[in-house]
């Protein structure tokens, strides 16, 4: 990381160096509602749009694409009227690309390590019908609902290839916080039970000193 840019990380201490070298890393090529939302996946946390946005403005990241032609090229159809006529490449109605996943399609995705499922859901970033979401997530709702504001679906032996709804646990940002803390994915599998009463009772401690 440049001196610069961690000197402005410790002036701005809603984020960590790390978070700022990954939204470095990560914002060519990508939207803001994107790299949000990939941002937040990873850090967990509810970053919006809005301060991610800012966060790179001020530091002079960009996402590389300017929104415009530049000067001399050319469009795709200048000198065309009106629409191409089919060709040997054309689809026909009904076909369907030979590359497009159908619903249920899984993949591993290789920068943080959950498995990815394809689903009929909206994708609130795109509209695209469809979109992928993170499969221990998807699990966790089709047995309990929507996942609550300021909670997130944890795993009960910290294996994020493991998704069987009877590993999976619904806690608060703050009780992952403190897990984290503890070292939580590192502790042996007979403590994590006894590690995990002590972050949700570290956490109501500290609610009931804020009141």
């Amino acid at each position: 990381m440049s001196p610069k840019l961690f000197a402005d990380c410790r002036l701005l201490r809603s984020y960590t160096p790390e978070q700022a070298q990954f939204l470095q890393n990560n914002y060519k090529g990508r939207r803001v509602a994107e790299l949000t939302a990939i941002f937040n996946d990873k850090f967990v946390v509810d970053k919006t749009e809005q301060q991610i946005k800012t966060f790179v403005h001020n530091r002079g990241i960009t996402c590389g694409r300017s929104g415009r032609f530049e000067k001399g090229n050319k469009p795709w159809n200048s000198g065309t009227k009106g629409l191409t006529g089919a060709n040997i490449s054309s689809f026909r109605k009904g076909c369907v690309h030979p590359k497009l996943k159908p619903i249920g399609s899984e993949r591993i995705d290789t920068k943080d390590g959950y498995i990815y499922i394809k689903i009929a859901e909206p994708d609130p970033y795109t509209g695209f019908p469809t979109r992928y979401k993170q499969k221990h997530v998807h699990v966790w709702e089709q047995r309990h609902g929507p996942v609550p504001k300021g909670m997130v679906v944890a795993f009960r032996d910290s294996d994020r290839l493991n998704v069987d709804p009877e590993n999976l646990m619904l806690i608060s940002r703050a009780e992952l916080l403190r897990l984290n803390k503890h070292g939580y994915k590192d502790v042996p599998a007979e403590l994590k039970p006894s590690v995990l009463a002590l972050a949700k009772l570290e956490v109501k401690i500290c609610n009931v000193r804020n009141v």
